[in-house]
């Protein structure tokens, strides 16, 4: 008797286990929610074969299965992530609901419960009348190690066909690094910026590990403004490698004043290869841009100015990359740097170029698909002077200073110590950027050349 009575209690135990009701436990109705917000409910409320469906003001978003969702087994939540700033979700009351379906086998979906809740989005920051002061603060002793990840691809698009542009992946850069600050006197901070081996590179289907023996820190002594008086590169004694990556990023210029939002002004970027390698003396191009700052907003938990820049149009004289050159090539330049203002740091940047204009092959041979493929520029495959190095631009924003070291002074381009472009073996030409389109009708050919580079914050230590 003890024993059904036992057997009884588990079976109540395990329907009660499997009818745990469909609610949303957080967030709570009417909460103040920002940037990516997560909404739970218990796992158990979900029975086998179950789904979500979600919408978002009486809308229907989409429809999710329980295996895409996040899981926190401690607390027994499933959790769907809605991320108002990828979405653009306007600040202001949204009534999001989730809705469990079940769907039998070979018959139609049963809604097995609704829930709704209430939050009020709230992304964006009130400024005070008077803006906000902007200002970089170097704390000696303080770690910023960032993730960064750079893709460079070929796009191709026949004008007027319909079809969807061929996109091919060209390189893939992913790699973490840490801007160190190592002193800070009479108004300048001392700071290094070093990569965090391994730097993963995937190059013509290649996987590439970059070690700590052909990496080397890059020192400079940065004002509280962002403008860099000092730069260096120090290289590693090892004498067994022939190539050296260095990384540092291009620091917003900040002069010392209070900003709102509409403020505008003109600057430049530094078109920079997020792992470079090199000359030693190699200098870079920069871009004039237009510069505003948007709004103030939450971002990765901090209190942040979000300053854009942009450029469109053809950009003057011309554009060496590794071996091709561009005339005058029509451009399309747009980088986000988000500045969080409490802790005086840069804690994302996101940049996206594209190229499109006349190639002058010069030795380069073949044409697009060809031998060699794709001539990259210098640290994307293409060894040669120009291209996308570093330097300080004067009025311009921080970076190297005029003609100084931007890396180390032996070997090639980043991947292999050889000449040839991206797909070539050491030494062999590259194909030209856009022949193809040269042999099969240019004027019906667009090809452009998109390099698109995003560096966020990744822990402070």
């Amino acid at each position: 008797m003890k024993r059904a009575a036992i057997g009884l209690l588990m079976l109540f135990g395990a329907a009660a286990l499997a009818q745990a009701p469909f609610t949303i436990v957080r967030p709570q109705d009417g909460a103040r929610v920002r940037e990516v917000v997560q909404f739970r409910f218990p796992i158990r409320s979900v029975p086998q074969g179950g789904f979500i469906g979600v919408s978002i003001n009486g809308k229907f978003i989409e429809a999710v299965a329980p295996a895409a969702l996040d899981t926190d087994r401690e607390r027994g939540h499933y959790i769907y992530k809605w991320d108002t700033k990828r979405l653009n979700i306007p600040d202001g009351e949204h009534t999001v609901e989730l809705t469990l379906y079940t769907s039998p086998e070979g018959g139609s979906s049963r809604i097995l419960g609704r829930s709704s809740v209430r939050v009020q989005v709230e992304n964006e920051i009130k400024a005070p009348a008077d803006g906000i002061p902007l200002r970089y603060r170097w704390v000696p002793g303080k770690v910023y190690r960032y993730d960064l990840k750079a893709v460079a691809k070929e796009v191709n698009e026949i004008q007027y066909s319909g079809l969807t542009p061929e996109e091919t992946i060209l390189m893939d850069v992913s790699f973490k690094g840490d801007l160190s600050v190592l002193d800070f006197r009479n108004n300048l901070g001392l700071i290094s910026w070093t990569p965090v081996p391994p730097a993963i590179e995937i190059q013509g289907g290649q996987v590439n590990a970059i070690t700590s023996d052909r990496m080397a820190p890059v020192y400079q002594e940065v004002e509280t403004t962002g403008r860099v008086r000092y730069q260096v590169s120090r290289v590693a004694d090892s004498q067994q490698a022939d190539v050296y990556y260095y990384w540092v990023e291009d620091l917003p210029l900040l002069p010392p004043r209070r900003y709102k939002p509409g403020d505008r002004w003109s600057a430049t970027i530094l078109l920079g290869d997020p792992l470079a390698s090199g000359d030693i003396n190699q200098i870079g191009e920069r871009v004039p841009v237009a510069a505003r700052l948007e709004r103030f907003e939450w971002e990765q938990g901090y209190k942040c100015a979000k300053i854009i820049y942009e450029f469109t149009g053809n950009l003057p004289g011309k554009l060496d990359l590794g071996g091709m050159q561009l005339e005058k090539p029509k451009s399309k330049v747009r980088r986000e740097v988000y500045f969080a203002y409490d802790i005086g740091q840069v804690i994302r940047v996101k940049t996206s170029l594209e190229l499109e204009g006349t190639i002058r092959r010069d030795q380069f041979g073949g044409g697009f698909g060809g031998p060699g493929g794709f001539g990259a520029p210098p640290g994307f495959g293409g060894r040669g002077p120009g291209g996308f190095g570093g330097a300080e631009d004067e009025g311009g924003m921080a970076g190297a200073p005029r003609g100084g070291p931007r890396g180390g002074p032996r070997g090639g381009a980043m991947g292999a110590p050889g000449a040839g472009g991206l797909g070539a073996p050491g030494g062999q030409p590259g194909g030209g950027f856009g022949g193809g389109g040269a042999q099969t009708g240019a004027r019906n050919i667009i090809n452009r050349f998109v390099v698109e580079v995003d560096m966020k914050l990744h822990r402070i230590f």
